[in-house]
């Protein structure tokens, strides 16, 4: 209550009814005018009523300190006593009644002058109630983990809980009176700024800021700034509302890691991978169908994929769009992967991946993979050749060692025939003869040694005019009669390195298909010349700058070669001939051949016109190497003990007819087994074995291991057909020496008799 400071004295309210009398009897409060000593002057209705008091027959009330218990009696009449011109406010006074106890109030103590005052009781239930508030409120305040502090309008700092000392680390007497400007890191000067504003103009602030902790580190907060307000509007400071994020930060940071992670995969993959919900609406495309073509896998797209559109939207053909409703609807339905493969108009061959998207044990949609299978179709049939032709390898190479078998035979016993024949005879001649078919037979087996990797290369050098010569010759015996050959050859020998068999095979390969493309009749040409290849030839196979070649070119007026199986006809096994009339090897041979040679093959072809196949092999400047003529001089002669190792009764018996007619003293074997037999007994004495490779049980070069162990002064010699790099590597081992089959007698003699020069006699 608020009393005017030039109040009339009591003597004056006592005479004359004052314009405040009015006023302090209408209060809701209870009020009493005292002087110091406590004689009450005047009391209001309200506290006549509340503390029943009446005045005495005199008009005079009981002193005001009756109205107290005496402690509170004591305060009262000292705060009555003080010479203070200031309101006195004294809170929890208990009032008493009949000497007893009768209620907690507020009392307000306003000096009037003249050595009164007025005393207003206040109720303390409304302020009891509102402190409990604020106690709840401060209690709760305390216990949050969420940092709270309250500053002044200075915007200083006058309350933290105790969440901010254990967040930040600062103590309480370090903070307060100070800006909460030193909690935030030096990045958010912006962000201090800015709320402060809002704050000043009634505005609240929600935001994150990075805290800076007593110990340096960082933290993030995610930040409420409220304005405090007096019932004025006045500002009187802010609350700050903060709560810690780190970890929430970080888990985020490692959700879109995992995310980005994740993103990254997709889009890192060649195909269009496409996720649908269980009504197989688009709710996800990867980058991949960008590199795809707008129709693949059977789906066509006009632009990028539209997200909550029916994938089946974009499927114009009604019989794919059916299969793959199936395909959806059995993922679906079973939670099981499927693959769908697709063979499009192009040509274009695709592979539909559809996996379940699964959420927990639930189907929540399918995950959509399509991708182009043309080149991975394009390489397993590119394996399936290669399996194939490791196959014809290994058939190649059995048939080689039975055919070397008796082809050894034949050209053995036709040799040993030839030395005792007449010179000049008929029987010489017919002898002669059939070393000849043998030898040609043997150069067979090296073409069908050609798709193996056992196969091994005799290289020397030749005149590719004679090889062209000679071809000619066997050519004109070979094509029809409607086939015209006709030969330029260069004005200067065209030396090449080259197997002179294989030579000879490249062209007669080419003829022959060139027959086949000229049906009713045609002209063959073949032409040699030496150049320096064009540039786009040097780029294109990688060849050295100024190097000199020898070019064959086969031209024939035959039907031509379509552009499509222009790039197919060296793959082995593809012909365009009818079924049963090619085999689709003979390109592959020539292929091969002039790679092996250092080489490259050219084509040029019209359809309706003929083709030219331009043979590319490097120039060389050795000597023309000899050609191979038939040895009819005796045998070299020497001493020494051979055992002879061979499965084969024909080649036994020949390896010791030559053997024995250059001297030496011989025995046979018929396996590896019965090889070891001879050489264990007490009386053997052996200086070399000559061993065949392949027999049944133990193979030459196992025996020769063996061999070696127990009797380390033997000699060996191994013959055969053919030989891989680990074998021959297993051979160096003991010293041993090869003699590839079929062989010469007299090769085999001078071979047997060097090992034994340095051999002495073994007495096993």
């Amino acid at each position: 209550m608020n009393i005017a400071p030039e109040a009339p004295s009591v003597t004056d309210a006592d005479n004359s009814a004052n314009w405040w009398q009015n006023f302090f009897n209408a209060s809701d409060d209870a009020q009493v005018v005292c002087r110091r000593d406590g004689t009450v002057l005047h009391v209001n209705p309200k506290a006549a009523r509340r503390f029943r008091l009446k005045p005495a027959a005199d008009g005079k009330y009981a002193p005001i300190l009756k109205l107290f218990v005496p402690p509170a009696g004591r305060k009262i009449s000292q705060a009555l006593a003080s010479q203070t011109t200031f309101p006195v406010s004294l809170h929890s006074i208990i009032t008493q009644l009949d000497g007893r106890p009768h209620a907690l109030v507020d009392l307000e103590i306003v000096p009037l002058g003249a050595a009164t005052s007025v005393i207003t009781f206040k109720e303390t239930t409304g302020r009891l109630r509102l402190e409990a508030h604020v106690q709840r409120l401060v209690t709760a305040i305390d216990a949050t983990p969420d940092v709270f502090l309250v500053t002044d309008a200075e915007m200083n700092i006058t309350y933290v809980n105790p969440a901010f000392q254990s967040a930040t680390g600062y103590g309480l007497e370090e903070v307060l009176g100070r800006p909460d400007d030193f909690l935030r890191a030096a990045s958010e000067a912006e962000k201090v700024f800015s709320y402060r504003e809002n704050v000043k103009q009634g505005r609240e602030w929600s935001g994150e800021l990075v805290n800076t902790r007593r110990n340096g580190e960082s933290y993030f907060v995610d930040c409420t700034v409220s304005p405090i307000s007096d019932i004025a509007g006045n500002f009187m400071g802010y609350v700050a509302c903060e709560r810690d994020i780190t970890m929430r930060r970080q888990l985020q940071n490692a959700l879109r890691v995992e995310r980005d992670f994740v993103q990254s995969i997709l889009h890192s993959l060649d195909g269009a991978i496409y996720s649908l919900d269980c009504d197989f609406r688009l709710t996800h495309a990867n980058a991949g169908w960008r590199n795809l073509p707008r129709s693949h896998g059977g789906l066509q797209f006009d632009g990028p994929p539209t997200i909550g559109r029916p994938l089946l939207d974009h499927v114009e053909d009604p019989a794919r769009r059916g299969e793959l409703r199936l395909a959806f609807e059995e993922v679906i339905a079973t939670g099981r992967l499927q693959e769908n493969h697709y063979h499009s108009p192009d040509g274009r061959r695709w592979l539909t991946r559809i996996s379940p998207w699964i959420d927990g044990s639930k189907v929540r949609g399918l995950i959509c993979n399509i991708a182009d299978q043309t080149h991975f179709q394009e390489l397993q049939e590119q394996l399936f050749q290669a399996q194939k032709m490791e196959v014809i390898g290994t058939l190649a190479a059995g048939v080689a060692h039975d055919f070397n078998n008796l082809l050894q035979a034949i050209r053995g016993h036709a040799n040993l025939a030839l030395m005792q024949a007449e010179v000049g005879s008929p029987l010489q001649k017919g002898l002669e003869k059939i070393d000849l078919a043998a030898t040609r037979a043997a150069e067979i087996t090296k073409q069908l040694l050609s798709f193996s990797r056992v196969s091994e290369l005799r290289s020397t050098v030749l005149d590719l005019n004679e090889v062209v010569k000679e071809a000619t010759q066997l050519l004109r015996r070979t094509l029809r009669g409607d086939i015209t050959v006709e030969i330029g050859p260069a004005l200067m020998p065209v030396r090449v390195k080259m197997d002179a068999t294989r030579a000879n095979q490249a062209l007669l390969n080419i003829c022959v298909n060139a027959q086949d493309a000229m049906p009713q009749g045609g002209h063959l040409t073949i032409t040699n010349t030496i150049l320096e290849p064009a540039p786009e030839l040097v780029v294109r196979h990688s060849l050295p700058p100024g190097q000199a070649y020898a070019r064959c070119s086969i031209a024939d007026t035959g039907c031509g070669i379509a552009a499509g199986d222009l790039a197919k006809v060296f793959q082995p096994f593809f012909t365009t001939k009818d079924k049963g009339k090619g085999t689709g090897l003979g390109l592959a041979i020539v292929q091969r051949a002039v790679r092996e040679a250092g080489g490259f093959i050219e084509v040029e072809s019209k359809v309706a016109k003929g083709s030219t196949f331009h043979l590319y092999l490097p120039l060389v400047h050795e000597e023309l190497s000899l050609a191979p003529v038939t040895n009819l001089t005796p045998l070299p002669n020497g001493k020494g003990r051979v055992l002879v190792v061979d499965d084969v009764d024909l080649l036994r018996d020949f390896a010791q007819g030559f053997l024995e007619m250059s001297g030496l003293s011989v025995q046979v074997a018929a396996s590896g087994a019965q090889a070891i037999q001879i050489l264990a007994e007490p009386n053997a004495a052996i200086d070399l074995i000559f061993t065949d490779y392949n027999m049944p049980g133990m193979n030459g070069v196992e025996l020769i291991e063996q061999a070696a162990k127990r009797w380390p002064k033997i000699k060996f010699v191994l013959a055969s057909g053919y030989l891989d790099d680990v074998t021959r590597a297993r051979l160096e081992t003991y010293h041993a020496s090869v003699l590839s089959k079929p062989y010469d007698m007299h090769d085999a003699s001078e071979l047997v008799l060097h090992r034994l020069a340095d051999a002495k006699t073994t007495t096993p």
